[in-house]
């Protein structure tokens, strides 16, 4: 089937919404509907064939993107550049519901801290955030997901850190001794390279001391942190 042939897709439920069109899309890869090197509709075609938003679709490529399934290419579209899931699972003692606990965890903290961070961070706590996203972006450079797990901690509690709430910080201070592993095995459900960018419009919302735009950006990349735990804890234990 070349590229130029147009596939058809089955329509789905308006409920379903970004996981049933992740979960459309990975099974016309998976029937080789559409192979590596394959341009995909445009986002307006996908959402009329999937009965869906734009909105919905163009989250959905990014999470898929975000997987290493698909690569926006400027002015060209997106294409496919890989079928293959990559595997990821949540082994004892780190179960899917401790896992499902961090993360709720987190978005408590992390959204309110992000807000306030922007509101009250000084010249040297802002120069920290960076240094701290900078040493993430080496460890992604050297494709080391344990150890950009590591630094992820110390770049969100930089940003804790910036909030001035000392409640927050010993909070947030708690999750160092198991905040890695956790992390690890979400960063595995996708190429490490797909976090070069994730929070520069974090970390520029704070420097232009824009709160509501921080705990957007939070919120976010929470959006598909969520997609892959869902993805991920499929048949993890309980």
């Amino acid at each position: 089937m070349t590229t130029k042939e147009k596939i058809s897709l089955p329509r789905i439920a308006r409920t379903s919404l970004v996981d049933e069109v992740i979960a459309t899309m990975r099974q016309m890869f998976s029937e080789e509907a559409w192979l590596p090197g394959a341009k995909l509709p445009s986002e307006l075609e996908l959402g009329r064939q999937l009965g869906v938003g734009r909105s919905t679709v163009r989250e959905a490529l990014r999470v898929l993107g975000h997987l290493g399934l698909v690569e926006a290419r400027s002015g060209l579209g997106t294409y496919v550049v890989d079928r293959r899931m990559p595997g990821g699972q949540v082994d004892q003692p780190l179960t899917s519901a401790s896992l499902r606990q961090l993360y709720e965890f987190r978005r408590a903290l992390e959204v309110p801290g992000a807000r306030l961070a922007a509101e009250r961070r000084t010249d040297d706590q802002l120069q920290d955030i960076r240094v701290a996203w900078d040493r993430c972006q080496v460890a992604v450079a050297n494709d080391s997901s344990d150890e950009f797990a590591r630094l992820d901690f110390r770049f969100h509690f930089s940003i804790i850190q910036a909030s001035g709430n000392a409640f927050y910080i010993e909070a947030y201070r708690a999750l160092e001794a198991s905040f890695a592993s956790y992390v690890s095995l979400v960063l595995a459900l996708g190429p490490l390279r797909s976090m070069l960018h994730f929070h520069d419009g974090l970390i520029e919302a704070i420097a232009r001391q824009d709160p509501a735009a921080a705990a957007l950006a939070v919120d976010e990349n929470f959006l598909e942190t969520d997609v892959r735990l869902r993805l991920l804890t499929n048949n993890a234990p309980a």
